[in-house]
C-alpha cells in the first residue's frame, strides 16, 4: 500500500514514453502514465482503477523510471498488515463467506462449465488474489451470460471485499 496522499509526476523518460512509446507498456500502465500529472494524489488515481491496482501500477512505473515523487524521492510500499487473517480490515470469516458465495454463484450459473473457475476462486487465500480471479470470472461469465451480467457479478463481489 502507498500513502494515498502522495503525488507523482512524469519524469523526462515518462514524457518521452508518452510522445514516442519504446517500453511497450501494457494498456493499464500507459493509461496511468498519461493520468499522472503532478497534481492527482494516489487516492485520486486509484478511483480510476480497480480496487488495489493503482499503487502497484504506480510503483511499477516508478521502477521503470517513468514517474517519481517531487524531488526524485522514491515511494515505498507500506508494510502489509502482519495478521494473515485480515486484509484491509476484512475479517477472515467474512472473506471466506464472500469467496463461498462467489463459488456458489458461478457453479449455479455455469454448472460444469464453471468448475475450473470455481476451483480457482476456492484457492484464493487473500482478497487481492480473489480480485485477480474476479477479472477472469467477469470475462468467462460475460462470454456465457452477457457482458452486463459478468460486470455486475465482478462489481458486487468486489464491493463486498471492501
Amino acid at each position: 500500500m502507498l500513502d494515498e496522499s502522495l503525488v507523482f509526476h512524469k519524469t523526462q523518460a515518462g514524457a518521452n514514453e508518452i510522445a514516442t512509446p519504446v517500453h511497450a507498456l501494457p494498456p493499464k500502465l500507459r493509461r496511468a502514465l498519461i493520468m499522472v500529472d503532478g497534481a492527482k494524489s494516489v487516492a485520486e488515481l486509484s478511483a480510476m482503477f480497480r480496487p488495489g491496482e493503482a499503487p502497484a501500477i504506480l510503483l511499477e512505473l516508478q521502477a521503470k523510471g517513468l514517474v517519481s515523487l517531487s524531488g526524485g524521492e522514491v515511494a515505498k510500499a507500506a508494510e502489509a498488515p502482519s495478521a494473515p487473517d485480515s486484509a484491509a480490515g476484512l475479517p477472515r470469516e467474512r472473506f471466506e463467506e464472500i469467496r463461498r458465495e462467489a463459488m456458489r454463484e458461478i457453479s449455479h450459473r455455469l454448472g460444469p462449465n464453471g468448475d475450473a473457475l470455481a476451483l480457482k476462486i476456492e484457492r484464493c487465500a487473500t482478497p487481492q488474489e480473489l480480485r485477480v480471479a474476479l477479472r477472469e470470472a467477469e470475462k468467462i461469465l460475460a462470454s456465457f451470460l452477457g457482458a452486463e451480467y459478468g460486470r455486475t457479478f465482478a462489481q458486487k463481489v468486489g464491493r463486498d471485499l471492501l
